[in-house]
């Protein structure tokens, strides 16, 4: 195929591959956290002979399968070349979803429910080997189903050959992610002593106060103390940033200038070293501020993963698009023009909502008390959207409204069969009654104010269009088709966590009168609606497992 035809048949409606493949892989992981809700972890925990070698075996399997993923997808990416190109013009030209594997994937993935269960020996009927078998064995069909819902064998299989020895890089590196984990544990006691002295040296100018204990790693400011354990040392993190910044240089070798693309490998260990120290330092002076359970159960679980994956994104992007590192950058320099991307004024809401809802959860403790941060993001972010926006319709009728009125009681029939009821949390009935209405008034303004647009933007006025064509700004809604429905249905769904089911029936309810109106401003007054009668609900009726 020609590039003139190549980039005729790509600008046309449909699916692409990329598309395709990100939708499995966004399920499957959203399915294997649900299944974890069923899995008996102290029983993992305590399991001798098989059940250890299993729990091991799960412990760095699932790690090796979601870098060779992720790396696969990645690499893909980046240097895809002409037959990934054709392979995607192939997937648009496909429908967008079979539902009879569709079908045959959900029958398939409901006995793992009940198999995830009985694993590690709670009531189970199988020897744990036979087990572990007949789940493996339902798995890899629930897996293959899901693929052949979104495309044919064929294509996937012309996609796994159009990667060639991309394949082997993706695995090169997986393996090197792993295997540096395991590798650097042996060396994690000493790099915890020079960890603690970095840290110490850090604090000392911070806090005058500080004491310390060498024999113990102890870091102690006296309203609060840490023990800089070997696992805390920051060794696995350098030892996963070696692994991907050499990956990352042997793939992209003829782009990157050598010898100069070497200093990216000590940048990047040296880069994830100073952001486990700084991440320490942090954790010292939240707890020493007094916010304690925010050092603990916030923001030591949130900031090393949030850290790393930033560190290992900023450097494959500014690398691969800096002109001293990379020839193809310099080129592409030379001949590029400023065009305004679309894409990031549907999206860019959504994504700075999540971002303040993962910081928010950082730097709270159990009770998110910073709710209030989505307010203000989110607004500043719909501020920077809605007025390159003009041409969207934001009208709407008694349709919407009765849409969402729809929508709450589904949502409310759905919710009551998957979620027990709950009362306030504790937290926030110990708050004094001026802060407790603060923060219930900014979630109720974050739910009517801000999701229903942030989400509408993203799911049905992006998700849906996008899903028919690249160029998705020429896309009427009404052309988009009851496919694209049924999978940002999906999608927007699984985005909802505990709340998938009624958030899928939410998500066909306002994708189809999206499709049907053609105004965005319907199904953003129908999520109103049904936000508002939640807030409700929540407030009057003291059903707070809807929040």
């Amino acid at each position: 195929m020609s590039s003139p035809e190549r980039a005729l048949a790509i600008s046309r409606p449909g699916i692409g591959l990329g598309a395709r493949v990100a939708i499995v892989g966004g399920v499957l992981l959203l399915e294997k956290t649900f299944l974890n809700l069923f899995v008996d972890f102290a029983s993992a925990q305590s399991a001798e002979g098989l059940g250890a070698v299993l729990r091991v075996t799960q412990h760095w399997g699932f790690r090796f399968l979601v870098s060779f993923a992720i790396a696969a997808a990645v690499f893909g990416y980046l240097r895809g070349g002409r037959g990934l190109q054709d392979v995607d013009v192939s997937a648009r030209g496909l429908p967008a979803l079979r539902p009879l594997w569709l079908v045959a994937h959900v029958m398939l993935f409901l006995p793992l429910i009940p198999l995830s269960f009985t694993l590690y020996g709670r009531a189970a009927a199988l020897p744990l080997a036979a087990l572990v078998v007949v789940w493996l064995l339902v798995a890899t069909l629930a897996a293959a189903a899901l693929l052949g819902s979104l495309g044919t064998w064929a294509l996937f299989r012309q996609a796994v050959h159009a990667l060639g020895n991309l394949w082997w890089y993706a695995a090169l590196a997986a393996a090197g992610a792993a295997l540096a984990m395991g590798w650097t544990q042996g060396l994690w006691t000493g790099m915890a002593t020079l960890t603690f002295e970095v840290v110490y040296r850090l604090l000392s100018w911070l806090v005058p106060t500080l004491q310390v204990d060498p024999a113990s790693l102890l870091i102690d400011t006296g309203h609060f103390g840490v023990v800089i354990a070997p696992i805390c040392s920051g060794l696995e993190g350098m030892g996963l940033m070696l692994a991907f910044c050499t990956v990352l240089l042997v793939l992209f070798r003829r782009e990157y200038i050598f010898p100069r693309a070497l200093l990216l490998i000590p940048a990047g260990v040296l880069l994830s070293f100073a952001l486990n120290i700084a991440r320490i330092a942090a954790l010292v002076l939240i707890g020493d501020a007094g916010y304690q359970s925010i050092a603990v159960y916030g923001f030591h679980s949130q900031a090393g993963w949030i850290a790393f994956n930033a560190a290992a994104v900023g450097i494959a992007l500014v690398s691969l698009r800096s002109s001293w590192f990379s020839r193809a950058a310099a080129a592409e320099r030379s001949r590029s023009t400023a065009v305004e991307n679309p894409t990031a004024v549907y999206l860019l809401p959504y994504l700075v909502l999540l971002l303040a809802g993962m910081l928010s959860r950082a730097v709270s403790g159990g009770f998110e008390d910073l709710y209030w941060l989505r307010l203000v993001a989110g607004g500043v972010a719909l501020g920077f959207a809605l007025p390159r926006l003009r041409g969207t319709d934001w009208r709407f009728t008694w349709k919407g409204t009765l849409a969402g009125l729809l929508a709450f009681v589904l949502w409310m029939v759905a919710a009551r069969l998957l979620l027990p009821p709950q009362g306030m949390p504790r937290a926030l009935a110990a708050l004094a009654p001026v802060s407790r209405a603060a923060w219930v008034t900014g979630h109720i303004l974050v739910s009517v104010a801000v999701i229903p647009l942030v989400e509408e933007l993203a799911f049905r006025g992006y998700l849906m269009r996008r899903l028919r064509s690249a160029d998705f700004e020429s896309v009427a809604p009404g052309d988009s088709g009851p496919g694209a429905v049924i999978i940002s249905a999906g999608v927007f769904g699984l985005c909802q966590g505990a709340h998938w089911l009624p958030g899928v029936l939410t998500g066909l309810i306002f994708g189809l009168l999206y499709l049907r109106t053609g105004r965005l401003g319907e199904s953003v007054a129908a999520h109103v609606i049904l936000n508002a009668l939640i807030a409700v609900a929540v407030v009057a009726g003291s059903l707070w497992q809807l929040w």
